[in-house]
């Protein structure tokens, strides 16, 4: 009984918590003037009437349209080149595309800044117009979605069925006739899944808007400028419901072409294996070159920037930037508070994944509860950080809420970097999970073990390269947020990619550059230690190997 009830329901009130509240917390306090009298739709009214507000909206929109276009245009020869050719050095060129993932996304934009802004060196290129405003939020934006693109892209690629091809053959179809009936009807989910994270990735993004977004108004900033700077609550809640309608948007149709996406692969399905081509393989490795080219360019100069004297007047190279860091106490403890929210996020996350992926997959407790669970566990990848963290002030900061006194503390902060990136992870443990067959869980409880014995001695041990996996994830994920806990931080709980944020507002570029740099460097120094970790797992578990 305990089981059935008990575990289940725990794990559905912590989501709830987690998730659930806060936003509810958001949507009725837009609805509320500062007095806490039901206001209705006061507030939208008083915030489209405000002038250059409502125009934030479009130019969100529109600039989001217009890098999701231009990272899937990027992204699918890309993603094609990765899985369906015979180019050479694939994995260094899918290591460098992944790059943007390890830093936050000031970083392409401070590289940017140093290459085309108004002190840039190659400011002409631009043919006269300037990197700070749509120009650089567009650059910036594709740098920094481009890796996400990539990877749904390739997935979606990486499944597909030869005996279609050797069809399209025998039907003297030519190459591009089996593109477009075949290769691309086949990822036409990955291409929307792609689309839709591109475009509220963008969206919702406050970093890059931060940097070069010049006097461009978007919403990102829009909610920032309310809270932190006018202290108006009720419009941020507004601003928070806009950001959160394009998100609830995307998931729809990313679900609703879920629905009508055919398995590519089936039991008689045989592994598409690509045939050596000169013309595409040459083609295709030209436009790798000069993605992966960009990336290394955009980051290798914010990298140089972070390292030069006073830029652009003495350019001389030394450490200055990052010793500044570690000698002011202020930033050293941000970039300490990082490492601590980051392992502190990557522990209780994976400890939380770990069971609610293991109440799902494997049907532990009532039908109910486990459905609510995963139902749950779906919500944050809907919800944007802005909305989220902002919904964490309005829930947390009440009086009257038990959980009160978590406000302005680390362990808040903790919470809603488990919350915002909970969804990837427990999808990832629940297909981990999903690989077993049932006839293990039922030869399990003909020896009388229970559900909690099961799980300890058969799930856990075949989920640990997961786990570590998931454990990467939510660190490198926590190094480098900046949204979901702008609105959060104190003066003694700020971590390093707010303290980014702070150095450009003080207009010390080349220490926010060496600041960004660090927590890219530290993020790379995660993932190494997640691959060595695999692989000892793997090593220490000889029954993973092929049997003779």
């Amino acid at each position: 009984m305990p089981t059935e009830y008990g575990l289940p329901g725990t794990m559905v009130v912590v989501l709830a918590v987690a998730t659930i509240l806060p936003i509810g917390a958001l949507l009725s306090r837009a609805f509320y003037d500062r007095a806490g009298n039901f206001a209705g739709a006061a507030n939208f009214v008083r915030y489209a009437s405000e002038p250059g507000l409502s125009i934030a909206a479009w130019n969100s929109t529109y600039l989001s349209a217009i890098t999701t276009a231009i990272v899937l245009a990027l992204a699918y020869p890309v993603a094609y080149a990765l899985t369906r050719s015979r180019m050479p050095l694939k994995g260094l060129f899918r290591l460098l595309m992944l790059l943007p993932l390890l830093a936050p996304s000031l970083l392409p934009a401070f590289g940017l800044v140093y290459l085309f802004g108004n002190q840039g060196w190659l400011k002409s290129w631009l043919l006269g117009a300037r990197l700070y405003g749509e120009v650089g939020i567009v650059l910036a934006s594709v740098i920094y979605a481009l890796p996400h693109a990539v990877l749904i892209l390739g997935g979606g690629l990486a499944a597909g069925d030869a005996r279609l091809y050797e069809a399209a053959r025998a039907l003297k179809a030519g190459p591009w006739r089996r593109f477009w009936t075949v290769t691309l009807p086949g990822s036409r989910y990955a291409v929307v899944s792609a689309a839709s994270v591109v475009f509220v990735s963008v969206f919702t993004d406050f970093g890059i808007p931060s940097v070069v977004g010049g006097s461009v108004n978007v919403l990102s900033l829009d909610i920032y400028k309310l809270v932190i700077g006018r202290f108006d609550f009720e419009l941020g809640a507004v601003v928070g419901v806009l950001l959160l309608l394009p998100a609830l948007v995307a998931y729809g149709v990313d679900v609703l072409a879920r629905r009508f996406q055919r398995g590519a692969i089936s039991g008689k399905s045989t592994p598409v294996v690509p045939a050596p081509s000169l013309l595409r393989d040459t083609a295709l490795t030209v436009v790798a070159i000069v993605v992966a080219g960009a990336i290394v360019a955009v980051f290798g100069m914010a990298i140089f920037g972070s390292l030069v004297r006073f830029w652009p007047y003495n350019l001389a190279l030394g450490l200055q930037n990052y010793t500044r860091l570690l000698e002011d106490a202020d930033e050293a403890r941000a970039l300490i508070n990082s490492l601590t929210m980051a392992g502190s996020t990557a522990l209780a996350g994976t400890a939380l994944v770990t069971i609610t992926g293991w109440l799902v997959a494997r049907r532990v407790g009532h039908g109910g509860l486990t459905q609510a669970l995963q139902a749950l566990a779906m919500v944050p990848v809907a919800v944007p950080g802005l909305v989220l963290g902002l919904g964490y002030v309005f829930f947390f900061n009440e009086p009257a809420n038990p959980l009160h006194g978590l406000q302005g503390t680390m362990a808040l902060m903790v919470i809603c970097s488990m919350a915002h990136f909970f969804t990837v992870p427990h999808l990832m443990a629940v297909g981990g999970l999903l690989q077993l067959d049932r006839e293990i869980d039922l030869a399990a409880k003909a020896l009388r073990a229970g559900p909690v014995a099961t799980g300890r001695k058969i799930h856990l041990p075949v989920l640990l390269p997961t786990l570590i996996d998931i454990a990467g994830y939510f660190f490198v994920n926590a190094m480098t947020t900046v949204s979901a806990l702008i609105f959060l931080f104190t003066a003694h709980t700020r971590v390093a990619a707010i303290a980014v944020v702070n150095l450009v507002e003080g207009s010390r570029i080349g220490q926010a550059a060496a600041f960004a740099t660090v927590i890219m460097l530290v993020s790379i120094a995660a993932a190494l230690i997640q691959t060595a970790l695999r692989t000892f797992v793997h090593r220490t578990q000889p029954w993973r190997g092929r049997t003779p």
